[in-house]
């Protein structure tokens, strides 16, 4: 009988093909965004670029190189200094705007009269149906992820006022970039409405606080198995794991926070996800991106680039420069995903020398573990590998 190896990793060669190096993202020339640029920028006055899309996506950020789940798409939008994009509206996709380069204001309401301003590192969760428009606040290109997120049947279409678009894009372009257009203003919000929906990355609470206090977990055993700090942005609805500080509610298949990592290789020990797509985007620092128990593969990886690690792999990541260093961590699965995440038996045991058997225990209840072997080794075998 064949031998399973129950440790699934990626070689060196094998995480390239889950990687997109800025700035490009080596989005394909046939991606609605590339294949019909020029409308992009009549419609949207700013450039799309598409990073994480379900094979089954639609729209403006369908066709990128990285695959995910079907629940949310992801991309890049820049928008040229003092520039101001054309009005739209998501009708069924909550927008995660995550500005990471510049400074923007996100503006809404009666003639755009009402607006939050980002900041690098600030995140505005915008609810589905809202008219908005974005304004670049200083002279340099802006540049912000787009972080969608709708139902497993949604088109991600965009819905432009028909006052202030264009005419002449073709019918291949509006289908292909699901774009049409009306004098629906859409559904009324305004900013103390927003407040619940947005971040300040300067004032955000790591979660190893939130579980002390809500769970009883030390902070020094949530650091030795995850990054320095991590900040939750949004979790969906119901979620219980270890993101359940999560200052916000989104709906299923996504959730987002930021992982800071001090300067000497420091990060989490490898760990696998049992049901979700792990991705990240690298905001600032030099890291290397590992699989495998030992963190046997590596990436090196530089601002802007972006992984997509798929479950059951052993992952992990450390921070490789000279200062404090962040990811932008986004996390993809079904509709009611459990993002179990396990770590080594080997770990589990010097946990529970330090911190007790209680530990152990409570880790438990928020989908963590220490059984890594056991389980990749079963998704293996179910795999048929």
């Amino acid at each position: 009988m064949t031998q399973v190896n129950p440790i699934p990793s990626m070689s060196a060669e094998a995480m390239q093909s889950y990687t997109s190096f800025a700035p490009n993202y080596r989005a394909p020339g046939e991606a609605a965004a590339m294949a019909h640029q020029d409308a992009v920028l009549a419609f949207w006055n700013m450039k799309l670029i598409p990073m994480l899309s379900n094979a089954s996506t639609g729209g403006r950020f369908s066709g990128a190189a990285l695959a995910c789940p079907v629940r949310s798409c992801i991309g890049m939008a820049e928008l040229a200094g003092v520039a101001v994009s054309n009005p739209y509206r998501n009708p069924d996709a909550i927008e995660n705007i995550v500005c990471i380069e510049g400074s923007i204001a996100v503006e809404f309401g009666d003639g755009y009269a009402e607006r939050i301003e980002l900041e690098r590192f600030d995140m505005l969760s915008l609810p589905a149906n809202v008219r908005h428009r974005f304004r670049n606040l200083g002279g340099a290109t802006a540049k912000f992820i787009l972080a969608l997120n709708a139902g497993p049947d949604s088109a991600y279409p965009a819905v432009f006022d028909a006052a202030s678009v264009s005419d002449q894009a073709s019918e291949s372009a509006l289908s292909a970039l699901s774009v049409t257009a009306d004098h629906d203003p859409g559904a009324t919000v305004n900013v103390a409405g927003l407040e619940s929906r947005l971040t300040r990355f300067k004032k955000l609470v790591p979660y190893k606080k939130g579980l002390s206090k809500s769970i009883g977990i030390p902070p020094e055993a949530t650091e030795m198995l995850s990054a320095g700090s991590v900040f939750p942005l949004i979790v969906p609805e119901g979620h219980v794991g270890r993101s359940q500080t999560a200052p916000m509610f989104g709906y299923g298949g996504l959730y987002i926070s930021i992982a800071e990592c001090l300067a000497g290789d420091d990060g989490p020990p490898p760990h696998a996800h049992s049901d979700t797509q792990e991705n990240f985007f690298v905001l600032d620092g030099s890291w290397d991106i590992t699989t495998g128990f030992d963190n046997e593969y590596s990436v090196a990886a530089k601002p802007g680039d972006l992984f997509a690690i798929p479950p059951h792999v052993m992952r992990a990541f450390q921070n490789t420069s000279s200062d404090k260093a962040r990811l932008l961590v986004l996390i993809q699965g079904p509709e009611r995903m459990n993002d179990h995440v396990s770590y080594s038996a080997s770990l589990g045991k010097v946990v529970e020398e330090r911190f007790g058997p209680d530990t152990i225990e409570a880790y438990k209840k928020i989908k963590m573990s220490f059984d890594a072997e056991e389980r990749l080794k079963a998704a293996v075998q179910a795999a048929g590998v």
